[in-house]
Parts: structure tokens; C-alpha cells; sequence
């Protein structure tokens, strides 16, 4: 009976231990891996140069050199924060300028290295375990540890640890995916209390859901399924709680309109930009990849398709994933 009363104690530890080392990792080596190609995307929208200009300016019969470049990977004196939304609106309408506004500010005030554009990805990492403990808590009031060991499995998630060092906005977008989601389930839970208190709540919820719009249109599919379960809690009825989730997510859409016009005015350059999506790929590969990546949610041994210890990996988490669920 002492061991199992010091069990709950180690578990807390080995979390603690968990959390430590994702931290760590986070940020060790942080500049030591390739800058790669979308990474010099997010640098030429930081600078608010288009690829076109780019083209224009570098492309023109003379040696290139790496100073060449420099303008077209940093702020400067020439382009402003409208030309960052400017050019991701004429070459980049399906990413929302959020993020991008926020690098250009940290890259103005902390330097334009690629340790210093990759931390900005790192520190925002470190607010998802906030973000998932209010999360879990408003999912499972009646356990602390569900949250605890969520915090543990996200720390060393092998995805999140690579997104935590990437110069791009993915890791923003899991923040707010957490962020609206836990708001939604804090406004359905306090939804009898009084009517200030209602309004803050959905307010919040509306907040979080423009957060998450303004940084991956992918938000939408997020939107769609807090609605579902919304509709759903509510057993298919439209009563105050559905209306009042009806009007907090008009306003975050209404908020998000501007966007909305400028997807509409260049969805020519959009469908243009995301054609590779629209590869046709036979049935047997995409169900492999979905496995892999399935597996790289916890764990990355970097193994490929190739490779049969991939396959023998995967049921294992596939059968915890449906036992949890």
C-alpha cells in the first residue's frame, strides 16, 4: 500500500522529467538544421517582397551573390508591414497574415538570424501546454492527470517538436485550435450563468475562432466541427445555447471577411499555389502515408514506406488510439 501511495508521486515526477526534456528540445539545436524551402518563404514575406520582385531584381545576368539576397530575407528600409500582408495577398492568399505580422515584429526587434525567426515558433510552442491543460480540464473535470499526461504525451511529441522549430505558422495554428476549442467548452459550461458573464464567454470563443481563421484556413474545417457538436449536445434543438454559438461564430466570421474578399479577389493565384494538393495519388499510398504519419504523432524512428517495422508500429498505436477514444 506505501508503493501505491508513492505511485501517483513518480507519475508526477516522470511528467515533470517529460516536460523538462520537451522544453529542452525545443529550443537545443534550434539553428543547426537546414533552413529549408518554406522557411525562405516565410523570410521573403517578412521582407514584404514578392517572388516576382525577386525575380526581377536578382535574376538579371550578373553573379549572384549571397548579399544579393539579404533585402529579401529581413525588414528593411524599402518595404513596410502593408507590403508583408501586400504580398502574401497577390502570391499567398492561403495563408493568412497573422503569423506573418508577428515574425516580422519579432524579426525587427530580436535580429533576422535563423535561430532568432525559429524561437519565435519555439516560444509560442511552450503556450500549448497551458492551452491543453484548460483544454483537457474542461473536457475532464474530474481528473487532473488527464491533463497532466496530456502535457507529457504533447512535450515529446515528435511532430510538435519539429513544428516547435520551424519558421512557419503551424505551431500558432495548434495554439489556437486549443485556444477555441477549451473556449467553447468554458462558454457551453457557463452558459446558465449570468448574461455579462454569457457574453464574455461566447466573446472570448469569437476571439479565438478570428485567431484561428487569420492563421490557417484550414480553421474552417475546425469551425465546422464545433459546430457539429455543438447541434449535437444540443440533440438537434435551436435553443439559447445554439443561437448564442450561432451569433459568436458570425462575428468571428464577419471579422474574418476582410480576408475572405481578398481570397475571393485572387482565388486564381490560390488554385495556382495549391495545385500540388490536387495530386492524384493511388489509394494504397495515401492510406500508407496516413499510417506513417499517424505513428509520427508519438513516435519517429525515421522510417519510410520502404521499411516493414513501420507497419509493425502501427496497429499498436492504433489500438491505443481507439481504446482512449
Amino acid at each position: 500500500m506505501r508503493r501505491l501511495k508513492l505511485t501517483p508521486n513518480r507519475l508526477r515526477f516522470l511528467i515533470i522529467i517529460l516536460l523538462m526534456v520537451g522544453i529542452f528540445f525545443r529550443f537545443f539545436n534550434i539553428d543547426g538544421k537546414v533552413y529549408w524551402h518554406d522557411e525562405t518563404f516565410t523570410s521573403l514575406r517578412i521582407s514584404g517582397y514578392t517572388a516576382n520582385e525577386v525575380r526581377q531584381q536578382i535574376f538579371n545576368g550578373r553573379i549572384i551573390t549571397k548579399a544579393s539576397f539579404a533585402k529579401f530575407q529581413s525588414p528593411n528600409m524599402e518595404k513596410g508591414l502593408i507590403d508583408t500582408i501586400m504580398s502574401l495577398e497577390t502570391e499567398d492568399p492561403q495563408h493568412p497574415p497573422l503569423y506573418y505580422i508577428i515574425a516580422r515584429f519579432w524579426v525587427g526587434i530580436f535580429g533576422n538570424s535563423v535561430k532568432t525567426i525559429r524561437s519565435l515558433s519555439a516560444f509560442i510552442s511552450l503556450l500549448i501546454f497551458p492551452s491543453i491543460y484548460w483544454l483537457c480540464r474542461e473536457l475532464f473535470k474530474a481528473s487532473v492527470w488527464v491533463s497532466e499526461v496530456a502535457i507529457a504525451l504533447i512535450a515529446i511529441s515528435p511532430i510538435h517538436l519539429v513544428y516547435a522549430q520551424e519558421a512557419r505558422e503551424y505551431i500558432v495554428w495548434i495554439v489556437t485550435i486549443l485556444l477555441s476549442s477549451a473556449s467553447l467548452l468554458r462558454a457551453l459550461r457557463l452558459e446558465s450563468k449570468d448574461k455579462v458573464l454569457r457574453i464574455l464567454t461566447w466573446g472570448i470563443y469569437a476571439v479565438t475562432l478570428v485567431l484561428s481563421l487569420y492563421t490557417s484556413l484550414l480553421s474552417v474545417f475546425v469551425a465546422t466541427a464545433h459546430a457539429i457538436y455543438v447541434i449535437a449536445t444540443a440533440k438537434f434543438r435551436f435553443n439559447r445555447t445554439v443561437k448564442a454559438y450561432l451569433l459568436a461564430s458570425l462575428a468571428g466570421f464577419l471579422a474574418f471577411t476582410p480576408w475572405m474578399l481578398v481570397i475571393i479577389d485572387n482565388f486564381l493565384q490560390l488554385d495556382a499555389a495549391t495545385a500540388w494538393t490536387k495530386m492524384q495519388f493511388p489509394l494504397e499510398i495515401l492510406i500508407k502515408s496516413w499510417l506513417l504519419q499517424l505513428n509520427r504523432i508519438f513516435l519517429d524512428l525515421n522510417f519510410g514506406f520502404e521499411n516493414p517495422i513501420s507497419y509493425i508500429i502501427t496497429p499498436i498505436f492504433l489500438t491505443l488510439i481507439g481504446y482512449s477514444i
